[in-house]
């Protein structure tokens, strides 16, 4: 029969601790300790164990260390090492063991008396922890104990549970009766300030702060991920600046080990195809992937703590870890047959047009090459964008269109000097010209007449040469005649 030694809080664990200091946890949890119960939950890699053995030891709190395994689900197993952990520890006050039964028949009577017992030999205050709480599944019977033993807490006595997963309904009259304090992801996630304290303690230097954001955006807070970059620079010399895309390797293997592995077929199917969506609905969500159990799946992923994150508006919104969304859709790309992934592109730009989600939709277009699609959503939203002054993002989205289309599609080359209109006007004219030409070789009146305008307008902005204008003004007239009214207030006005 395997041990499970005692964990002593004056023996650091490996992992982060002593990287950065976290105080503003460490005061958190200073105040969460009021109440008997702290319930620590994240995904994989965030810090949450290192958290708390760090927290132990800078405050060199009195400890017994539980690490909970599949086996624990025997509660005879549970209550056999639990004997072991106390009788190898230094918390105890008595040496005698504690009974083990050899048949539970009454499983919920002899746990009150045992943790009657065993908080009985503890020393008072410190902290009893329990991590790797999420390996035993939520069926078994060892929740009920756990459970128990809780309601038993001395006054000076913490119980710590270090779970992936946010607490089981078991334990809601505990929360109910505010005897259990919760730390999620939210707080644990990495503030920009502690990422930057890992990068100056990784790398033993400070480094641009901008250089820092852009590495805590591309993790968001995630210490693990954070972490992998680091030491992947330092091994190959990468800058800091491109070490996100240099280190998919690393980071997509931990999701394979840690997440994917791990999940039935049907949950990693509803993953691949949700990916598509970077903040989705359920009714988003179950469209896209035809899933009748969208809800539950997604519930399941949030209070898993599977990089799954849940938004609290009028209709909930969840989304995916960034780090996450991009292993997901690699993998999906590997996964899903060309006509497959063909459709699913098309059906996501559908489902985030209609929930105004234009940005992600070009996004997902990019991705696809669907220039197209792309074109068609541009002409649709350049002009409010304009109105707006979002001549950067627009033009953003138009540089990333293949030089032929900017040069071959007269609107496109109308856009493109429409954006550059209020900063280079004698670039912004060219395009006009070639948006002009192209217009009137198609008989597209409306283009000629907004190419025409732009090319006044350019002129004007440019303040150099106003000879230029005689030009244009001999080709409007030629125009005008041949003109059956215009095609809009709008772009009579502007004439």
């Amino acid at each position: 029969m395997k041990q499970k030694p005692a964990f002593l809080a004056k023996v650091a664990r490996p992992g982060l601790t002593g990287v950065f200091p976290r105080n503003r946890l460490f005061d958190l949890l200073d105040d969460l300790r009021k109440r008997p119960v702290i319930w620590v939950s994240g995904p994989p890699g965030c810090g949450k164990t290192t958290l708390i053995s760090s927290y132990i030891e800078a405050r060199a709190i009195p400890c017994l260390w539980y690490h909970i395994d599949e086996g624990d689900a025997d509660v005879a197993t549970f209550f056999y090492f639990m004997d072991v952990m106390a009788n190898t520890a230094a918390l105890q006050r008595r040496t005698s063991h504690l009974p083990v039964p050899e048949h539970l028949q009454n499983t919920s009577g002899f746990a009150l008396r045992y943790f009657e017992d065993f908080y009985d030999r503890l020393k008072i205050p410190g902290l009893l922890v329990f991590d790797n709480y999420e390996k035993v599944q939520a069926v078994s019977q060892f929740h009920e104990v756990i459970r128990l033993g809780l309601s038993r807490i001395p006054e000076g006595l913490n119980v710590v549970l270090i779970s992936h997963t946010n607490p089981l309904p078991v334990f809601v009259r505990i929360l109910a009766n505010h005897q259990m304090a919760l730390l999620g992801w939210n707080l644990l996630r990495l503030t920009s300030e502690e990422s930057d304290g890992i990068v100056r303690y990784q790398l033993h230097e400070r480094q641009a702060k901008e250089t820092t954001l852009h590495l805590h955006t591309a993790t968001d807070g995630w210490a693990a991920g954070l972490v992998l970059m680091l030491e992947k620079a330092k091994r190959k010399c990468i800058d800091l600046q491109s070490v996100p895309k240099h280190t998919r390797e690393e980071v997509f293997a931990y999701f394979v080990a840690e997440i994917f592995n791990k999940t039935d077929s049907k949950t990693r199917d509803f993953l691949l195809k949700s990916a598509f969506l970077p903040k989705m609905t359920e009714k988003m969500a179950e469209e896209l992937t035809g899933h009748p159990q969208t809800r539950h799946i997604l519930s399941e992923l949030n209070r898993n703590n599977c990089f799954t994150e849940k938004l609290y508006v009028p209709v909930p919104v969840y989304r995916y870890h960034p780090l996450f969304r991009d292993f997901l859709l690699c993998r999906a790309k590997g996964t899903f047959s060309a006509q497959n992934l063909a459709i699913l592109h098309r059906h996501a730009v559908k489902l985030l047009e209609e929930s105004d989600q234009t940005e992600a939709a070009v996004a997902l277009l990019d991705d696809a090459g669907d220039w197209a699609a792309k074109v068609r959503l541009i002409t649709i939203h350049a002009p409010s964008m304009l109105a707006q002054g979002r001549h950067r993002l627009l033009e953003t989205w138009l540089n990333n269109l293949p030089n032929e289309i900017i040069e071959n599609t007269p609107w496109i080359s109308y856009w493109v000097g429409s954006c550059r209109l209020p900063f280079d006007p004698c670039l912004s004219k060219r395009y006009f010209g070639q948006a002009f030409e192209r217009f009137k070789i198609c008989e597209d009146v409306a283009g000629m007449l907004l190419a025409w305008s732009g090319i006044i307008e350019s002129i004007a902005y440019g303040q150099k040469d106003f000879s230029l204008f005689d030009q244009w003004i001999s080709i409007i007239e030629e125009i005008m005649p041949g003109l059956n009214g215009f095609p809009s207030k709008e772009i009579e006005a502007r004439v």
